[in-house]
């Protein structure tokens, strides 16, 4: 399996036009039904905002409302990087770091973080599935054969 590489990203994301596209194709893979006059179009870009408009009425739909990137100015070339960033990386990365790496504020690195790291939990059950756990002590009175058990048996859990 190929790696997706900070090249492979720039590549695929060179600027916000590119991101704001690729996140229409994302929530409308097809055409837009448009809520005014009802008829399926695949919208047109309005070049002046970040907004695709009805070909047949002019009804403007914007791909960011309801997103984490609703009512942000920063680029959504620099929240796409950003998501990156905390995807790729295996132990994690701090606010700090995102400032460092887009040149935002702390303020806007910290919010992005957030809204990020909430979006990458939504819908995360923790005992939901299959998990493992090793030497494992779960609730009860502690006591020495408790411990033993613990060390010996990989506690499984299914749901």
């Amino acid at each position: 399996m190929n790696k997706y590489t900070i090249k492979d990203f720039n590549k695929t994301f060179p600027d916000d036009d590119s991101c704001l596209e690729w996140l229409r194709n994302y929530i409308y893979p097809e055409k837009i039904v448009c809520p005014t006059c009802q008829k399926p179009t695949k919208h047109h870009r309005i070049t002046t905002k970040k907004v695709y408009g009805c070909d047949y009425c002019g009804h403007q739909i914007s791909p960011t409302a309801g997103t984490i990137f609703d009512h942000s100015s920063t680029p959504l070339k620099l929240w796409f990087y950003a998501i990156y960033l905390m995807s790729s990386t295996r132990c994690g990365i701090s606010a700090k770091q995102i400032q460092r790496e887009t040149g935002v504020t702390y303020k806007t690195a910290w919010r992005m973080f957030n809204q990020i790291r909430s979006l990458l939990q939504e819908g995360y059950k923790p005992t939901q599935g299959e998990f493992e756990a090793d030497e494992t002590y779960i609730g009860g009175k502690h006591t020495r054969a408790k411990e033993v058990v613990a060390q010996r048996i990989k506690l499984r859990y299914s749901v």
